[in-house]
């Protein structure tokens, strides 16, 4: 009897507190509907009337509740759903202000000449929601802002069409956005649109050509000024709600950052080899649709943790090796060491979270295999060692990208022995060291599937193959170029050493 009570007690209890959750959340939605319906009515003079703010305060919870519903059963590649309403109505709020402060200052105008400025605000929210979650998305935000405009009489149904019009060219003129260079073709394409776009509708209601001109003019002005509002606020928004975007990414490749530039004067030996990982898993990433961008990005900041103690790493060693003289327990410490490092620094320069998993996650949990060779051999036996000591603290790979770039940071040894004619070794060790993570367990977390890893698999060899590209040989160097059996032994022999220190 007592185990019955205390189950009802419990299922009780679960009971309440979801349906605390789903009161709260519904107070909220309730009370954004209630402060979106006010401002829709800003412009109108106060006191309202009754019906009016309870019919707009009702039609703005009702819009709030539709968002917040498509929202859910819409896929997003890496955003959430409670991220992406976060991103839509604050964009929409703002959009709705600047509409009321236009209103405000200029009055309510016609969809002649400067009246076309009130597109500004609309195009300017559809722009920075494309850019943060997709052209989809911004459509659909645009679609219900415009709606709940012109339902409240801020402007006339005419000017929200073109708005609208408009919107829908701004929210495929942002994408893609990777350079300064699109942002200027972003801003080009927008302005001559809505050039267009005036000259078109303000022709429809009059035959005065100067009028049109001029409409013309002023659509195009709205056009720049919401380009440059985009420009001023995207990189704050990207900041509060945790999007890294792919322009975002590229600059943080660049040589100027003052991480990388102190990967490369510190440990020149590491940045190389992370360069050459980025162009493995950029390729990889390319093949099987994931994202390039953030691939490379990952890769160049995977082992920034190498800055701490450059010589105990093989790419960086000029003469003896450090790790001669010290235990494998020990080694294999300060090999590990190296993400802990990685994870300080990251967060002391800022770095987003998504390039934090990557340091986290790009040696999983896998073994460092030679000196744990070391050990056992030390001890006389295979069970005189605890493996556990000697792998990496992990997480496995959460993503498609951290799993590339696992695989892309224990092939690129491989390349830097394999001569570029002898494809089959070359091949053959790809395919045994993706084969020998995916049967470690290291990719059980990701989604990637068999047929994706054939495809990175592939992509490794041509990379690889394009990159470690043959050189003329002198005539009196020829006596030292080792012969193909040679070379295959060597790869054999140093391969496994070569990824554990190197990696």
């Amino acid at each position: 009897m007592q185990e019955v009570v205390k189950n009802i007690a419990k299922i009780s209890g679960l009971a309440s507190k979801d349906f605390r959750n789903r009161l709260i959340r519904a107070t909220l939605l309730t009370l954004l509907g209630a402060g979106i319906g006010a401002l829709l009515l800003f412009h109108r003079p106060w006191p309202w009337e009754s019906l009016t703010f309870v019919g707009m305060v009702l039609v703005s919870v009702s819009a709030v509740v539709l968002v917040r519903y498509h929202l859910q059963h819409s896929e997003h590649p890496t955003l959430e759903p409670h991220i992406l309403q976060r991103i839509v109505w604050l964009n929409a709020i703002l959009a709705i202000l600047g509409i009321q402060l236009q209103n405000y200052l200029l009055g309510t105008a016609e969809l002649q000449g400067s009246g076309f400025l009130v597109a500004g605000p609309i195009v300017a929210m559809t722009m920075l929601v494309s850019a943060l979650a997709g052209p989809s998305i911004a459509v659909f935000t645009q679609t219900v802002v415009v709606f709940l405009l012109s339902l409240s009489r801020a402007t006339p149904v005419d000017m929200m069409g073109a708005s609208w019009l408009a919107g829908a060219v701004a929210a495929h003129a942002v994408n893609p956005l990777k350079r300064r260079s699109d942002l200027l073709r972003a801003a080009t394409v927008q302005s001559l649109a809505m050039a267009l776009l005036g000259a078109c509708i303000s022709a429809i209601s009059t035959d005065d050509a100067r009028l049109v001109l001029e409409s013309a003019g002023w659509a195009a002005l709205a056009g720049i000024g919401a380009t440059s509002i985009f420009w001023l606020l995207v990189g704050g928004e990207e900041r509060l709600f945790g999007i890294v975007s792919d322009w975002t990414l590229l600059e943080l490749c660049s040589p100027d950052h003052p991480l990388i530039r102190e990967l490369c004067l510190r440990a020149p030996g590491t940045y190389a080899h992370s360069v050459m990982v980025g162009q493995l898993a950029e390729s990889a990433a390319r093949e099987i649709g994931a994202n390039p961008i953030l691939c490379r990005a990952m890769a160049y900041f995977h082992d920034v943790g190498k800055i701490q103690r450059p010589s105990f790493f093989v790419e960086n060693q000029v003469g003896e090796n450090p790790h001669d003289t010290l235990s494998p327990s020990l080694s294999a410490n300060i090999i590990a060491a190296h993400v802990r490092d990685g994870l300080e620094l990251a967060r002391e320069y800022g770095l987003p979270q998504t390039l934090r998993d990557a340091i986290a996650e790009h040696h999983g949990t896998t073994l460092i295999a030679y000196f744990y060779d070391r050990a056992r051999n030390q001890a006389g036996g295979e069970e005189a060692v605890l493996e556990q000591f000697f792998r990496y603290e992990g997480p496995k790979p959460q993503t498609k990208e951290t799993a590339i770039l696992m695989l892309a940071d224990t092939v690129e040894a491989a390349s830097r022995t394999i001569p570029r004619s002898n494809t089959e070794l070359l091949e053959s060790t790809v395919w045994r060291l993706v084969d020998d993570r995916r049967a470690d367990g290291q990719l059980d977390q990701c989604d990637l599937t068999l047929n994706e890893l054939q495809v990175i698999q592939r992509a490794f060899v041509h990379a690889m193959g394009a990159l470690r590209h043959d050189r003329v040989a002198y005539p009196e160097q020829e006596s030292n170029v080792p012969s193909i059996e040679t070379a295959n032994l060597r790869v054999q022999r140093i391969a496994q050493a070569d990824s554990d220190l190197g990696d």
